[in-house]
């Protein structure tokens, strides 16, 4: 039984920047969807995003994964677990 992953990135949109408070924000993939990736088809990898203001977005792809969360103090991943776990059992 496949999941629709529409709503769970409906969900992170709700959410406001990890970093800033910000609204509103990119639902960011830490794993890569790839470039011209059909959007259309909604993957696992949609559990695996943390919701980013443009600012922050733009903030994460210049720094990279492990620059990022020493500079903001963050841990991704374990954030987007957070989310993951939340949006299922709460």
């Amino acid at each position: 039984m496949a999941i629709d992953t529409k709503e769970y990135i409906k969900y992170i949109k709700s959410h406001p920047c990890l970093i800033c408070g910000g609204s509103p924000v990119d639902p960011h993939h830490l794993e890569a969807i790839g470039m011209g990736g059909s959007r259309k088809k909604q993957t696992p990898k949609d559990f695996s995003t943390i919701p980013l203001c443009r600012e922050h977005h733009r903030d994460y792809h210049g720094m990279g994964l492990k620059v990022f969360n020493e500079h903001w103090r963050i841990d991704c991943y374990k954030e987007a677990f957070k989310l993951v776990r939340r949006y299922f059992i709460d």
